[in-house]
């Protein structure tokens, strides 16, 4: 799986409770755009690719949706993908994208914080019925 990668603001925002990992929303977005560790800290700092061909824009209330859960070994809890992986399908061009955004459509002050990203490295183009599929399993680990 590629790496994950926290904005600066993801530690302050789980001692605050922004997130709640049992029982909040979290959605992808996708983008070409590297998104930047010291601003990318909401969803609307993403600049996302065009909607359409089986991709919908990330907005409040809308987009991919992902199942996350969290373990906890020790004095180490590790956020992970789980349930269902998140497949995208495309019914014409996609992208290119670089970046899958995960963002929580939960709160509303901040509204739709992001949580990390995850670099794929080399940009994928969708062509019609190609699938983009996320692997479960861990994204960070909180020590």
């Amino acid at each position: 799986m590629p790496t994950f990668t926290e904005p600066d603001i993801l530690s302050a925002d789980i001692a605050n409770k922004v997130h709640d990992f049992d029982s909040d929303t979290f959605r992808l977005a996708l983008s070409n755009t590297a998104p930047v560790l010291g601003t990318t800290f909401l969803l609307s700092n993403v600049t996302q690719i065009a909607n359409g061909n089986g991709y919908i824009t990330a907005a409040d209330g809308a987009g991919k949706a992902v199942t996350l859960s969290f373990t906890r070994s020790g004095q180490v809890t590790t956020v992970a993908i789980s349930g269902t992986a998140p497949v995208w399908t495309a019914t014409g061009a996609v992208g290119p994208f670089r970046y899958i955004v995960f963002w929580n459509d939960t709160p509303t002050t901040p509204l739709n914080p992001v949580i990390g990203w995850l670099d794929i490295v080399t940009p994928v183009t969708m062509a019609n019925t190609d699938t983009y599929t996320i692997p479960l399993g861990p994204l960070f680990t909180i020590n």
